[in-house]
């Protein structure tokens, strides 16, 4: 979809595909109807939006709900540009939107499970975890890295950096029970292991997790539990 608008950001095209989109009539565009078309909870944002990237005739990215012929919203990115005379003068916005809502409600849904996943934590004071597969992504909650004293960033939300902080001794038996619980049947996983915080030290922690597959039976998700059990390994050794 898209529209053409004028210098101050009033709204006097749209496409043949933005009427057909939203249902509006020709004449929709008439005292701002333009508006009218967005989800009420996003109007404040692109209003907020326009006041401060119009002044300094920068681009514009949103992202935004608007409303279909059938009442229903799906999000949209929505990008303005600004457009020159060959004087440099501005003569208006270019708006254009592309379809994200699968992806977007998708984020809003990951970001919910993330939520949930930290409360869960919060609750019963485990080091809750969840692999991506599809991504090599590995996510933590906040205690994890509190407990190691890594920071969440790109580079440590990995498999490879999980890895890297496991015992050398550890590593074969861990990678290799990983590989064997992709393929198993068990509801429920259990390992143990040593942990290298950020200070050198190493911790035991004992895992639980469960792999999920999709349709067709392939794993795409591992999520997980993790406990520090150092003082009771330690006790299990005198």
């Amino acid at each position: 979809m898209a529209w053409l608008s004028t210098p101050d950001g009033t709204v006097i095209h749209c496409n043949r595909r933005w009427h057909s989109y939203t249902g509006a009539p020709a004449d929709a565009l008439a005292d701002g109807g333009f508006v009218d078309y967005l989800h009420p909870d996003d109007r404040a944002e692109a209003a907020d939006a326009q006041l401060r990237h119009l002044p300094n005739r920068k681009t514009m990215e949103l992202h935004l709900r608007w409303r279909g012929h059938d009442g229903r919203y799906r999000w949209y990115l929505d990008r303005v540009v600004p457009l020159y005379g060959h004087d440099a003068k501005l003569l208006g916005w270019l708006g254009t939107s592309t379809d994200i809502d699968e992806q977007k409600r998708a984020e809003i849904q990951e970001r919910r499970g993330r939520e949930l996943f930290e409360l869960m934590a919060r609750a019963t004071n485990d080091l809750m975890w969840d692999w991506d597969m599809t991504s090599g992504r590995m996510w933590y909650s906040e205690a994890f890295w509190q407990l190691v004293g890594y920071p969440p960033r790109p580079d440590t939300e990995t498999v490879a950096f999980w890895l890297s902080l496991i015992h050398p001794d550890d590593l074969d038996r861990v990678q290799n029970g990983v590989q064997d619980d992709l393929t198993t049947s068990a509801k429920l996983l259990e390992s143990e292991f040593r942990l290298r915080r950020s200070d050198g030290h190493y911790l035991t922690i004992q895992d639980r997790a469960c792999v999920i597959h999709d349709a067709s039976g392939l794993p795409v998700r591992m999520v997980g539990a993790m406990r520090d059990v150092t003082e009771e390994a330690a006790l299990r050794e005198q």
